[in-house]
């Protein structure tokens, strides 16, 4: 096998961690037939059989890799093998040298400019958040929904927080450069008693609606003048989501009178001091 090329140039990855990521790629003594699928799982050191590990989800997204398509595609066949990986059993670790591995063979004389603005580690983190939404179990008793907004509640969101922190350390990635969130805040100072259930209820189903790929979206917390909504996801992605949700929730904040103010909240280094940032944090 060549020696491992660096997945990304940028000066805000840890080299260390796409070190440790390559180090998950190691080919087993079986050479399976030919062709892109082979090659990729060759070079992921798969200890299943190839037809095993060739599920429709793996076809799928090897497709999507090998022809000329959009960013939005691709994470949509990243966060699909990843949920398919999670519901066979499969381990983080192996998520992330299956993707590994495709990446490094999807661009191989791409050297570190990766087409069409691929940046393989937030893809990577989208499979991760997304491996860890299936595995999580099915947020369904009281305790792990707010009944006002429909989404997770803040005691969920810790028990999740703590598993995306383990699963950067067990990959040596800095949480900070793979995680971050989405904090939406709304000011009900100028709401009804009675409209401020609507609001939301409204901006519950507006975030869920928006969040559909392996994000954590919760309910922080709700007062008579505040109610505070955040969304964790891959630190790639957050940019565009804090524009996107502006957007999202104009309408409801023009007409009803709410205030709204949307920022961003670092990840910390471990699961508690990101929950404590994310409890304190305010915007606006």
């Amino acid at each position: 096998m060549s020696e491992p090329r660096p997945l990304s140039s940028s000066p805000r990855r840890s080299p260390n961690g796409a070190s440790r990521l390559l180090e998950l790629v190691v080919g087993p003594d079986a050479a399976p037939p030919v062709g892109l699928l082979a090659d990729w799982y060759r070079e992921s050191g798969a200890v299943i059989a190839f037809d095993e590990w060739c599920d429709p989800a793996v076809r799928y997204l090897g497709a999507v890799f090998g022809s000329d398509t959009d960013l939005a595609t691709i994470e949509e066949a990243v966060v699909a093998f990843a949920q398919a990986r999670a519901g066979a059993d499969h381990t983080a670790a192996e998520v992330a040298g299956d993707l590994v591995a495709l990446v490094r063979l999807a661009w191989p004389s791409a050297g570190n400019e990766w087409g069409g603005g691929i940046d393989p580690l937030g893809l990577l983190a989208r499979a991760l958040g997304a491996w860890a939404a299936e595995r999580v179990a099915v947020a369904s008793s009281v305790d792990c929904v707010d009944p006002s907004t429909g989404l997770v509640t803040a005691r969920f969101l810790e028990r999740r927080l703590h598993e995306l922190h383990a699963q950067c350390d067990a990959l040596a990635i800095s949480p900070p450069m793979t995680f971050g969130s989405v904090l939406v805040q709304l000011g009900l100072d100028a709401v009804t008693a009675s409209e401020r259930m609507a609001v939301r209820v409204a901006a519950g189903r507006t975030l869920a609606g928006r969040f559909r790929a392996g994000e954590t979206v919760a309910a922080l917390s709700s007062s008579r003048t505040t109610t505070r909504m955040v969304a964790v996801m891959p630190a790639y992605g957050v940019d565009r989501a804090m524009v996107d949700v502006r957007n999202d929730l104009a309408d409801l904040a023009q007409g009803e009178g709410v205030v709204l103010a949307v920022g961003r909240v670092p990840f910390g280094d471990d699961a508690g001091s990101t929950f404590t940032a994310l409890v304190h944090a305010t915007v606006g």
